[in-house]
C-alpha cells in the first residue's frame, strides 16, 4: 500500500528546495503544499517550531530537512545520495552547506526589520560568516564529480544560490573552483525547475 506523502514547504526556502531536489532525484512521489509558516497554524500539531520543510508521511510527521533527505532517499529505488564510504564526508559537508543557509537567512530577517530594530553588527557578522564559508567550501571541499551525484553537491548548491538571490554574487571572483562548477551543476531539470520564483 502506498503512503501519503506531503512536503510543506516555501517558496523560497533553500531547506525546502533541498528536500524537493531531492525527491525528484530520488523519483519519489509526493503532494508538495506551497505555505506561508506565519499563517500555518494548522502545522503546529506536527512541527511545534513551525518550521519548513515539514513531510508528512501518513500521519508519522517527518522533522528538519537533512532527516526528510535522508527518509526520501531511504525509499528510494535510485542510487543512494549518501553512499556508505563518503557518509560521514557527505553529511559533515552538508551540514556546512546548512549553516551556510543558516546565516544568508538570518540576514535576510534581519534586513526587513524595522530599520530603528535591526542590528548593524548581527548583519555584519553574518556576512563574515557567509563569506568564510564560502572560502571555506572553495579550498576544502572537492566533491565536484559529474559520475555521481551526492547529498552534499545538492545541499551546497543550494546554499550558493541562495547566498546570490539573498546577498550577492561577488563570493565568485574569489571562487572559481566553485563558480564554474554552480554554473555546470545548474544545468539540471531538478535545480532549473526548482528554482524560487521570486529570483527569475
Amino acid at each position: 500500500m502506498n503512503k501519503k506523502i506531503i512536503l510543506y514547504n516555501g517558496p523560497n526556502s533553500p531547506f525546502g528546495r533541498k528536500t524537493k531536489i531531492t525527491s525528484l532525484v530520488q523519483e519519489i512521489i509526493l503532494e508538495e503544499k506551497i505555505i506561508k509558516v506565519q499563517e500555518a497554524n494548522f502545522l503546529d500539531e506536527y512541527n511545534p517550531l513551525r518550521k519548513i520543510p515539514t513531510l508528512l508521511v501518513d500521519d508519522l510527521p517527518i522533522i528538519d530537512s537533512d532527516n526528510i533527505c535522508i527518509y526520501l532517499d531511504s525509499i528510494s529505488k535510485k542510487k543512494t545520495l549518501f553512499p556508505k564510504n563518503e557518509y560521514f564526508k557527505i553529511t559533515s559537508m552538508t551540514s556546512i552547506a546548512n549553516g551556510l543557509m543558516q546565516s544568508v537567512l538570518e540576514r535576510r530577517m534581519e534586513t526587513i526589520r524595522p530599520h530603528n530594530e535591526q542590528s548593524k553588527d548581527f548583519i555584519k557578522k553574518q556576512e563574515i560568516r557567509t563569506i568564510r564559508t564560502i572560502k571555506w567550501l572553495e579550498n576544502n571541499w572537492n566533491n565536484y564529480g559529474d559520475n555521481y551525484l551526492t547529498m552534499d553537491q545538492i545541499a551546497i548548491a543550494c546554499s550558493l544560490e541562495y547566498t546570490n538571490f539573498r546577498l550577492n554574487n561577488r563570493w565568485e571572483e574569489e571562487c572559481p573552483h566553485l563558480k564554474k562548477w554552480l554554473i555546470n551543476f545548474r544545468k539540471n531539470n531538478f535545480m532549473k525547475s526548482t528554482v524560487p520564483l521570486e529570483s527569475i
